[in-house]
């Protein structure tokens, strides 16, 4: 239906009106999950203009789970993740992929009790853990959704036990910003 709309829309079809209030709260579904997305990165609580690897493409803005999004696995974003090389030492992403049941995490996001707004991002202490999270279907689209607190810091119970009865099927730390340059001797 949605790919019929957009055909309409590009050949001239009929309007397809006026934009209500319920489609100003859609999430939209991306092609993939992304930890690396601009958007994303902002959230965790990086400068994304600052950030010098490979560009990724823009994310969509975390929202609820879309009525009649399947979810069959997620991707969990955090940060607290230190790597080290040769520049020195890196705060990192963590992309962890998480398979298993996630009716109970899709459940508790839907709560009223949990669910946050997609467009208020608290202010969130420096030291403070951040999550970002992406579900996705069996064919790879994803989407992103808000979690309670902006996913700053410890997640309520239901939201964290949904997370916690899923696999960790692959775990990639990604560095994102220099946060102490190795030190340099001077020849002598």
């Amino acid at each position: 239906m949605l790919l019929g709309g957009a055909l309409t829309a590009c050949s001239g079809g009929a309007d397809a009106g006026p934009a209500t209030a319920a489609d100003a709260t859609r999430t939209a579904v991306a092609s993939g999950a992304d930890c690396l997305a601009p958007q994303v990165l902002t959230a965790l609580g990086f400068d994304a203009d600052g950030y010098t690897g490979t560009p990724h493409p823009a994310a969509p803005d975390a929202g609820p789970v879309p009525d009649g999004f399947t979810a069959v696995s997620a991707l969990l974003c955090s940060t607290g993740e230190v790597l080290t090389d040769g520049s020195g030492r890196w705060a990192a992403v963590t992309a962890t992929r998480l398979e298993g049941d996630v009716r109970p995490l899709v459940d508790a996001l839907g709560s009223t009790a949990t669910a946050a707004p997609a467009t208020t991002t608290p202010a969130c202490a420096a030291d403070a853990e951040r999550a970002d999270l992406w579900l996705v279907d069996a064919l790879g689209a994803a989407v992103r959704v808000a979690l309670p607190g902006g996913g700053c810091g410890a997640l309520p119970t239901d939201v964290a036990a949904g997370l916690d009865a899923l696999d960790a099927v692959d775990v990639e730390h990604s560095p994102v910003a220099l946060v102490a340059p190795r030190a340099t001797t001077a020849p002598g």
